[in-house]
C-alpha cells in the first residue's frame, strides 16, 4: 500500500506533467512587503537570479494557474506546485503581508512569455542513502530557455556566492551554471521503485 508520501509525490507529478505542451501567458512574483507602511515590495531582481520569497504564479495560455510555493507535505520545506490561483493560497495586499508584482516584461521572463513548455520535470532532494526526501525546485524547460523555481535562498541577501535549498523562500533561476551553483539535483520523474523518506 503506497505511503502518504508517495500518493502526494504522485499528485505533484500529476500537477507539475500537466504545464507539459502549455504556452506560458503570464507570470506573478509573490514577495514580502516592506517600508515604512508595509507597502513596497522587497528587493527581489538580481538579474539571473530572483527571490521572489512567497511564490510564483504561472498562467498559461489555456487560463490555467498554476502557484508554486514553499510548503511542508513532506519532511522539510519544499517546492510544491498547485493548480490554482495563488489568490487561493495566500492572502495578499496587506501591509507587511505578500504582494503580488507581475513580471512577465521582465527581460528575463520576456523571452518565455508566449514559448511552449516542452519538458516539466520535479528535482527530487535524495539523503545519501538514495532515499527520496522532497521536491526542491521545478525545472520548466522550453524551445531554446529554461527556469528552475526553487524552495530555497542565498546564504546571503543579494549575493549569489552560496544557497540554501529546502527553505520557506522561493527562488528562481534561468541558466544551468546558476542552478548548478544553487545545487539543484537532476531533474527526472520519480520512479516507483524510489523510496520516499517517511512524513513526520
Amino acid at each position: 500500500m503506497p505511503s502518504s508520501s508517495e500518493i502526494a509525490a504522485e499528485q505533484l507529478e500529476a500537477t507539475v506533467a500537466q504545464l507539459r505542451e502549455q504556452h506560458l501567458a503570464d507570470v506573478v512574483y509573490y514577495v514580502l512587503s516592506e517600508g515604512d507602511n508595509g507597502e513596497l515590495p522587497e528587493e527581489w531582481d538580481f538579474g539571473d537570479w530572483h527571490v521572489p520569497t512567497m511564490g510564483v504564479e504561472l498562467i498559461t495560455d489555456s487560463g490555467q494557474h498554476y502557484s508554486m510555493i514553499w510548503d511542508h507535505t513532506f519532511t522539510y520545506y519544499a517546492l510544491e506546485t498547485y493548480p490554482k490561483p495563488m489568490t487561493e493560497i495566500l492572502t495578499a495586499g496587506r501591509p507587511w503581508g505578500s504582494m503580488a508584482v507581475p513580471v512577465s516584461g521582465h527581460p528575463e521572463w520576456v523571452k518565455l512569455i508566449g514559448q511552449e513548455i516542452v519538458t516539466a520535470d520535479i528535482c527530487w532532494a535524495k539523503d545519501p542513502l538514495g532515499t527520496v526526501r522532497e521536491p526542491v525546485a521545478v525545472h520548466l524547460g522550453l524551445r531554446d530557455s529554461a527556469v528552475w523555481i526553487i524552495a530555497g535562498r542565498p546564504a546571503d541577501p543579494g549575493a549569489a556566492s552560496e544557497f540554501s535549498l529546502g527553505t520557506d523562500d522561493v527562488l528562481v533561476v534561468f541558466t544551468p551554471e546558476m542552478a548548478a551553483r544553487a545545487g539543484i539535483p537532476d531533474s527526472a520523474p520519480l520512479a516507483t521503485k524510489h523510496r520516499m523518506a517517511p512524513r513526520v
